[in-house]
């Protein structure tokens, strides 16, 4: 039988999420332009109903739409919703809190509970958007196959692993239901290793899926090579990165035609003026805003924040409602060959490989010669940050300098006193919330 593995949290919200869908494919379906009184009878909404392309088309589209909310955010909620993408960039050097909410200052000095609720709503999101992205399989996998279908969204949970491995303590909990809606299984906590490990698999599926089409290939082979590169495996990430063109790129997309499809950086940044691109965070921030480098382009810094004390820095990064945010690209793919180059020592080829990056946007070529092993990780890792800028890879990237490349975090994170007073936390990763601790395996963070 076909497992969808879910938090057990979120499995009320599944099921109301497909039903959702159903219901609009049924109102849909249920009028015409002769009468807006001409109901068809509610039992059509049956499971065999799904067993169509229409069923996993809007199932896909669902899936789609929950990844964009847990990682970008969107303009839905009260005070809009936050994603991953802001809130690990407040973790790490990308932003500055210049809002009033208590759960998002508490990630910006890094000081979190597992009882923030900005943290349990992304989490939850993040657990919806896989969830829904195994039910989409499952359901083209009964309905005799839909290869490219299946392929995205192996991808799909592939990143969401990626994700809960990269910003998530050790511990997360993957708990499982029948597809036909049975009892609950009740998942053990998976370390940091295992997510990553899990999300190989992931995408060793979707490749296979993929099967002649380049571009869901390209997106999967991006995906299995930044978890090996989480693991520690750096020679192996560059093994499937050849053929990937630098030009390749695949989206999160934003729409304005909801307010839940709105891109929510844009909202919470330039709209509510509570995220501000910061500039040497904490000693060790890269200087964003300094740099006047055009991969970070801003505005501002002549008004305040939401809070009316935080002098105000804008993104320019994301314009409008509609911008899209980069999940995996060819950019992303040359920058993981630098890396597997610099852990090599081999300075020459990451300087190659960094300068003709810039040169596609007329920046000027970086000199790397003469640098130790040490210095030459942190100028890769630099040039990483300002492409990869506010596209949710940079609380990851502090997290594997410490862990694979055993750096001190108080030579990466932002350290010492915090802007606002206080000092910055010790904490380098989002805790486990405690809203799971309905399941009987939780045990927080390892």
């Amino acid at each position: 039988m076909n497992t969808l593995i879910i938090n057990t949290q979120t499995f009320k919200k599944i099921q109301q999420w497909v039903f959702i869908s159903l219901l609009g494919v049924l109102l849909v379906s249920a009028t015409s332009c002769d009468s807006l009184v001409e109901v068809t009878d509610p039992d059509i909404v049956t499971p065999e109903s799904l067993n169509s392309p229409a069923g996993i088309e809007t199932l896909k589209a669902g899936s789609l739409g929950d990844l964009s909310v847990a990682m970008s955010g969107s303009a839905a909620g009260h005070g809009a919703t936050t994603g991953l993408i802001v809130m690990s960039g407040l973790m790490s050097d990308e932003y500055d809190y210049s809002g009033t909410f208590p759960t998002r200052r508490e990630a910006d000095t890094r000081n979190l509970q597992n009882v923030n609720f900005s943290m349990n709503r992304i989490f939850g999101n993040l657990h919806r958007a896989r969830a829904g992205a195994e039910a989409t399989i499952d359901l083209a996998v009964n309905f005799g196959g839909v290869p490219e279908v299946e392929s995205e969204m192996q991808s799909l949970v592939g990143f969401s692993y990626i994700m809960f491995g990269e910003t998530f303590c050790s511990g997360v909990p993957f708990s499982k239901v029948s597809a036909d809606g049975g009892e609950i299984q009740y998942g053990n906590p998976l370390t940091t290793d295992e997510m990553f490990n899990t999300a190989i698999l992931w995408f060793d599926q979707a490749i296979s899926s993929a099967g002649s089409n380049s571009r869901l290939a390209n997106l999967a082979r991006i995906g299995k090579s930044r978890a090996l590169l989480d693991l520690g495996q750096i020679s192996a990430a560059s093994a499937d990165l050849g053929s990937i063109p630098t030009e390749f790129e695949y989206n999160i997309e934003h729409s304005v035609n909801s307010r839940r499809q709105e891109n929510g950086i844009y909202i919470m940044s330039t709209v509510r003026r509570q995220f501000s691109i910061a500039d040497g965070k904490g000693i060790n921030g890269i200087q964003y805003r300094s740099a006047m480098d055009p991969r970070t382009p801003w505005d501002g810094g002549t008004a305040f924040g939401q809070d009316d004390i935080t002098l105000y820095y804008n993104q320019l990064k994301y314009t409008s409602s509609s911008a899209p945010v980069v999940l995996a690209s060819g950019i992303e793919a040359r920058l993981m060959e630098a890396e597997v180059a610099a852990s090599n020592g081999n300075n020459d080829q990451v300087q190659s490989i960094h300068n003709a990056l810039r040169a596609t946007i007329g920046l000027s070529e970086l000199d790397f010669s003469g640098m130790s092993s040490q210095e030459l990780l942190l100028a890769h890792f630099e040039e990483r940050a300002f492409w990869l800028y506010s596209t949710g890879h940079r609380l990851g990237d502090l997290r594997r300098l410490v862990d694979v490349y055993n750096m001190p975090p108080s030579a990466v994170f932002p350290w010492g006193d915090y802007f606002k007073g206080g000092q910055y936390g010790t904490t380098l990763s989002f805790p486990v919330p405690e809203s799971e601790s309905n399941n009987p395996n939780y045990a927080g963070c390892l």
